[in-house]
């Protein structure tokens, strides 16, 4: 699969050492090495304008399932990438790193929506 949702997953996978690739449901995913919730592009080909929905399995469990908004979970993901690897840091490094791992985002993203549009939908 391609697409805006796909982009996103891959992006979260790369952000080690709290992800890693997973192919599962044959498709390339993100598996969260904290808690085991597997992060799955939705095919979005359907739809007039991708808007990189993302499928999440909580802890690996297909019974407890959510489609969230990808560019709000990749960058919670940054967020936290970027605090790990800061650990003992100026907060100045760990600012860089993170607008480091922002600008990547948001060149997938093509640009990230305003946080407060994202939960209103």
């Amino acid at each position: 699969m391609t697409g805006l949702s796909q982009r996103i997953v891959d992006y979260v996978a790369e952000l080690t050492p709290l992800f890693t690739f997973q192919f599962a449901d044959g498709h390339d995913c993100a598996l969260s090495l904290t808690d085991g919730s597997l992060y799955m592009p939705v095919d979005e080909s359907g739809h007039e304008k991708e808007e990189g929905w993302v499928t999440v399995l909580w802890q690996g469990d297909a019974h407890r399932r959510s489609e969230l908004p990808g560019p709000l979970l990749a960058y919670q993901a940054a967020l936290r990438c970027a605090q790990l690897h800061g650990i003992g840091k100026p907060p100045w490094e760990v600012s860089a790193h993170l607008e480091i791992l922002l600008a990547r985002l948001r060149a997938i993203c093509g640009g990230l929506p305003s946080f407060e549009a994202i939960l209103r939908t």
